[in-house]
């Protein structure tokens, strides 16, 4: 079920302008008619302690440190309304050093540029469907890895099942 993002306020926080509007043209395509763009920190920054926004869309970049910057200050500055906002990066790095880097500042998800509208809308649609409990630590704040599924493993043990055949073929 597609979730309905008509009230919902996103921030689109990237320094190409260009970009900017690419993203932002998607999202209202999904359904989001509160969309605001900015290309700097501070500015995204006094966007969200004064306005209620749902969701961030930011750039990250070692080389123009936005999203970083972003996501530290939501997840550890006193006066932000809500340090548990749903962050996502848009990074020209697939690099997992560079991935890896991104969540361990506190981003929710990243997507490799070039962007594409479907891995944006099912990316966005995960982060609304499944909630994710918040960590705060003297080493990272932001949402929690760890699995917590904790089923039974219901899986058969296919290691006894090969050395059985092997042996049984051999003997």
């Amino acid at each position: 079920m597609t979730p309905s993002f008509d009230q919902l306020n996103v921030l689109v926080v990237h320094n190409n302008e260009p970009m900017r509007a690419i993203i932002s043209d998607m999202l209202e395509a999904f359904g989001f008619d509160n969309v605001t763009e900015v290309a700097r920190t501070s500015t995204a920054f006094e966007i969200l302690v004064r306005h209620r926004v749902d969701l961030i869309v930011a750039q990250y970049e070692d080389v123009a440190p936005v999203g970083l910057q972003l996501t530290t200050m939501v997840r550890t500055a006193e006066d932000n309304p809500d340090p548990n906002l749903p962050i996502i990066f848009i990074t020209l790095s697939t690099e997992d050093d560079a991935v890896q880097k991104a969540f361990r500042c506190g981003a929710n998800a990243a997507i490799a540029s070039p962007i594409n509208a479907k891995e944006l809308f099912s990316t966005i649609c995960a982060l609304f469907e499944r909630e994710k409990s918040q960590v705060k630590s003297s080493y990272y704040v932001g949402p929690d890895r760890r699995n917590r599924d904790n089923r039974p493993f219901h899986q058969r043990e296919k290691r006894h099942e090969d050395v059985t055949a092997s042996i049984s073929k051999t003997g």
